[in-house]
């Protein structure tokens, strides 16, 4: 059988330890406006795998989320949960990241009613569901002397589908600090959602790096290879948002609905209560209706 039969050991072998330094040689992602149409975006998602979206969030937005954020990453530790030792050197030692953003940022709720995300994300996943969950809404702020991080797909989360795969999930790295080389910026592998062997890994010169200023996001498809750029600074923290969207009838990466309480998810605006899975899954055409409570719709409990 060849290994493009078997994408659990594709992506055994490509997360066994790859890291690469890029050598400054490979073409940069392509920068955008804010003020470029959605249509657009999603081109060049699709052509590269990423696009880097300068200034998406207003000067306001930005302000805010750094300071409803800002708490609770200064009570973060660095360093993994895990005990496993692969997931300890995936996470850093020197990396603070926390979840449940919906619990912790008014700023970060709005943000998930933003009519492009929606366009985006509706682009990816609804071929494949007849809804979608909201998959991470994560801080990811790199320390001094982390190294890179391993190269992955996100996709990978999800590893029993032949190659190619459908898109199961697409993310955005938001930038509330300046996104620089020498502090960590997220390393791209453009074109890599495309390569014919998933178990390939980049060289040197096939990573760039997704260089932006603060209030910049970059979107992304679940099968590019990437990874969290090492930060070679003594003084300064790469603050980053990822936020990803998953396949309504795939369990997300985060557990939101744990993350974020029953009593503060009464509050929230349906499509926010939907995407962290206190709504059922109801399929587009076939399959049947998901997560429901006794035999009925979930959202009824709220």
């Amino acid at each position: 059988m060849s290994e493009i039969a078997h994408p659990q050991e594709a992506i055994r072998r490509l997360n066994e330890g790859v890291s690469v330094t890029p050598d400054g040689s490979a073409p940069a992602l392509v920068t955008v406006a804010a003020a470029t149409p959605m249509s657009q975006i999603i081109a060049l998602v699709e052509a590269d795998g990423g696009v880097i979206v300068r200034d998406f969030l207003s000067s306001d937005s930005l302000r805010r989320l750094q300071s409803e954020l800002e708490p609770f990453v200064h009570a973060s530790e660095p360093g993994s949960k895990e005990a496993h030792r692969g997931w300890q050197l995936f996470h850093g030692s020197r990396t603070k990241r926390f979840c449940g953003l919906a619990a912790k940022s008014p700023t970060f709720v709005e943000l998930l009613l933003d009519g492009k995300l929606k366009e985006y994300a509706d682009h990816f996943m609804l071929p494949n569901c007849g809804s979608y969950w909201l998959n991470t809404g994560q801080m990811m702020v790199i320390g001094p002397g982390e190294p890179a991080q391993l190269l992955h797909r996100d996709s990978a989360n999800w590893p029993h589908f032949p190659w190619p795969a459908p898109e199961v999930t697409v993310s955005c790295m938001f930038a509330l600090s300046d996104f620089e080389v020498e502090c960590g910026a997220t390393q791209v592998a453009p074109g890599s959602h495309r390569w014919s062997d998933p178990a390939r890994a980049p060289t040197a010169h096939e990573i760039t790096q997704a260089v932006m200023p603060a209030g910049s996001v970059l979107f992304y498809t679940g099968h590019v290879i990437h990874a969290a750029g090492e930060n070679r600074t003594t003084d300064r923290w790469r603050c980053g948002m990822h936020v990803s969207w998953v396949l309504g009838w795939l369990r997300p990466e985060e557990c939101h609905y744990l993350a974020v309480p029953i009593e503060i998810a009464r509050r929230l605006p349906e499509r926010v209560q939907q995407l962290l899975g206190y709504h059922s899954y109801h399929p587009s055409i076939y399959g049947g209706r998901l997560g429901l409570v006794d035999f009925d719709e979930a959202r009824r409990i709220l």
